[in-house]
């Protein structure tokens, strides 16, 4: 009798393993029928986004305008700075000054300020006679000192009466070099105190100090005789008109005599091109058409005049004139001494100097702090820090809400032959998505807000200065932030998931 098998043969097939493409249209598909919770965590990321768009650009946008501002004023005193460097002594504390600027030059990351600030150096070499890394040195060593003695002086009033006392400046200084243990001492005990750079960096520069200090004075005096011989050959040149103010006569000089004490001070050492000198004549002339304008706006019986032609109660002073100059009224009154284009220029000159004055006012606070992390003070990125945990909790608790509600289809995935690690990556993508989509747009929306903001602040300072390339940086970080900050929020929620056991999940109503 013949026995016949049960069994029958079972052909298993290799299973199929979705490829990337399909896993995505499969995000995709899952994002758009969940659209309403999707959208409310695309909704934290966009705010998360926003805010550090908003905060990186507009930051940049007002330390862009700032130094715009400091680099416009500082020509616009091209011609005083200029004079007053060749034709006047110059105190040891003005000297420790200009050599620190001179090192903050050197030491800025701009290629235009290096040149210049080398440009300096040689300066100083040649009227002084010593060599370039002397000075660079003493340069180095005034930038301490400038830093060290601003520190002091911005010390809250307690800690700074226990530390020096009443004292500041150079007194401060050699007070710590004379009771240097006790202030050491001191330090310690205060530990809120944060000192600039290292306190060893402080010890180095008081040990240097009394060095640095006869050095200093020595340079200082090597200076001032190259101004003495400066004074003595403009003196020569002026002739009979040695009472003239040096701004009126130099404004006022022909180019063959204005090039001769132009390599009169080149040959003792000064930096005095052609170029300079022409833009220094151009911004003479301005100045003293405008000191002249003044005079008259302030003269007595012009006052009367002006009071009767505009009808004013009590007599206005030369600066509240200043907007009227165009006026059909103002120019009857000073077609005497002015013609109408000078008293447009001179009122556009008023109001730039005025809107510049006005901007460096709103903007001192940036130009004094010191940034640090993506140029961004410590207050901004407190802010930021605390603005990505917020975000990253409402992400975490937005996907949690998102992965409970699909219990039911994560245990059939795993039924149908889903890998742990297959849901994990599911859930991973979905949410870099959705990291991706909310960044874009927060980038957008941060940026508009914050130039729509400077916009209103600055007006066309901003576009004058807009620091695109930084920005396109910002824009990248920004991004990026959005897409981790969405990541590292769905790990947990993700990896939660992905351990369930199919027949757990099923359980869940």
């Amino acid at each position: 009798m013949s026995t016949t098998s049960v069994y029958r043969e079972i052909d298993v097939k290799t299973q199929h393993a979705m490829s990337l493409r399909e896993t995505w249209i499969l995000c995709i598909r899952s994002v758009k029928h969940r659209l309403f919770r999707s959208m409310l965590t695309l909704a934290v990321v966009v705010l998360a986004v926003a805010f550090f768009m908003f905060l990186l650009s507009e930051s940049l946008f007002q330390r862009s305008i700032a130094n715009g501002v400091l680099e416009e004023e500082s020509f616009n005193r091209l011609s005083q700075t200029t004079l007053t460097r060749m034709l006047s002594n110059a105190p040891e504390l003005t000297m420790v000054h200009r050599l620190s600027n001179t090192a903050n030059l050197l030491q800025s990351k701009n290629a235009e300020k290096v040149a210049q600030g080398k440009i300096q150096l040689e300066e100083y070499a040649r009227v002084s006679g010593l060599d370039v890394a002397t000075i660079e040195q003493l340069a180095q060593t005034a930038s301490r000192e400038v830093m060290y003695t601003t520190w002091l002086a911005d010390l809250p009033t307690g800690h700074r009466l226990n530390l020096i006392g009443k004292r500041s400046g150079r007194q401060a200084i050699e007070y710590i070099l004379a009771n240097s243990q006790d202030f050491h001492d001191q330090l310690k005990i205060k530990i809120e105190i944060r000192i600039p750079g290292k306190i060893d960096t402080l010890d180095a520069f008081l040990a240097a100090y009394p060095t640095y200090k006869s050095q200093l004075g020595e340079f200082n005096k090597r200076w001032n005789n190259g101004v003495s011989k400066a004074v003595e050959r403009t003196l020569e040149r002026k002739g009979d008109q040695k009472n003239v103010p040096d701004n009126r006569w130099i404004a006022a000089a022909d180019a063959q005599t204005i090039e001769a004490w132009r390599k009169d001070l080149a040959d003792i050492g000064f930096q005095l091109t052609p170029e300079l000198v022409a833009t220094i004549q151009s911004q003479l002339k301005d100045a003293n058409m405008f000191a002249d304008l003044v005079e008259a706006l302030n003269r007595n019986t012009f006052r009367v005049e002006w009071a009767r032609e505009f009808n004013e109660t009590k007599r206005s002073s030369a600066e509240e004139k200043m907007p009227f100059l165009t006026d059909k009224r103002a120019i009857k009154l000073l077609k005497d001494q002015f013609t109408p284009e000078v008293l447009e220029n001179m009122k556009t000159r008023y109001e730039r100097v005025r809107r510049l004055s006005l901007l460096n006012n709103r903007l001192a606070i940036v130009t004094k702090a010191t940034p640090s992390f993506l140029g961004l003070t410590g207050r901004q990125l407190f802010l930021l820090f605390i603005s990505f945990l917020v975000c990253m909790v409402g992400i975490t608790n937005a996907m949690l809400m998102s992965i409970t509600e699909r219990y039911r289809e994560i245990a059939t995935m795993k039924c149908l032959g889903a890998t742990d690690s297959y849901i994990l990556s599911q859930f991973m993508m979905e949410a870099a998505l959705q990291g991706t989509a909310g960044g874009i747009i927060g980038v957008v929306v941060g940026f508009i807000i914050s130039t729509v903001r400077c916009t209103i602040l600055y007006g066309s300072y901003l576009w004058t200065y807009f620091p695109a390339v930084d920005l396109l940086f910002s824009a990248i970080f920004s991004l990026v932030a959005g897409i981790l900050l969405s990541a590292l929020a769905s790990v947990q929620p993700s990896w939660s998931a992905s351990r369930m056991a199919p027949m757990e999940a099923m359980r869940v109503e």
